[in-house]
């Protein structure tokens, strides 16, 4: 037998052993790769910095969606959507270039609440999106002012 059959059948056994060690028991709790995301593709509205109840700086902004229906001419919507950003970085980043006008790619963590009357009746559903991911598609034009100035 070659050298490099018996390396071969060696590395195997060893991958082999780390995969069922890896493999998880059966458990009644909840495996770690539950989740709901969503990706967007947008255009930036309303920026807003706002401070967290324990005083921590997030960014929040408004992300237009355009849709269209290719069997209707005419038929476009846009919906809207509200993001928070926490990550120290993206904060960084966003508080220097992010302005309304701006077309990014967005992954966010989905999370939604009851929100309830006096009576402690649902009255509706609010979707909490935060940020995880983002990539800018295209930067927001230059204001007018701010050529004449340069």
């Amino acid at each position: 037998m070659s050298i490099i059959m018996k390396t071969y059948k060696q590395s195997s056994k060893m991958f082999k052993s780390v995969i069922q060690q890896q493999k998880r028991s059966f458990s009644s709790s909840l495996s770690r790769n539950a989740f709901a995301k969503m990706s967007l593709l947008g255009t930036v509205g309303n920026v807003n910095v706002r401070e967290t109840k324990d005083g921590l700086q997030f960014i929040n902004y408004s992300l237009a969606v355009n849709r269209y229906n290719p069997n209707e001419p005419d038929s476009r919507s846009t919906d809207w959507f509200n993001i928070a950003v926490f990550n120290e970085k993206q904060i960084s980043f966003f508080n220097n270039y992010l302005k309304p006008g701006m077309q990014l790619y967005v992954e966010c963590d989905v999370r939604q609440r009851q929100i309830s009357d006096e009576n402690g009746e649902n009255k509706h559903t609010l979707t909490n999106l935060r940020q995880i991911n983002y990539d800018v598609v295209r930067f927001a034009k230059k204001d007018t002012e701010e050529d004449e100035v340069n």
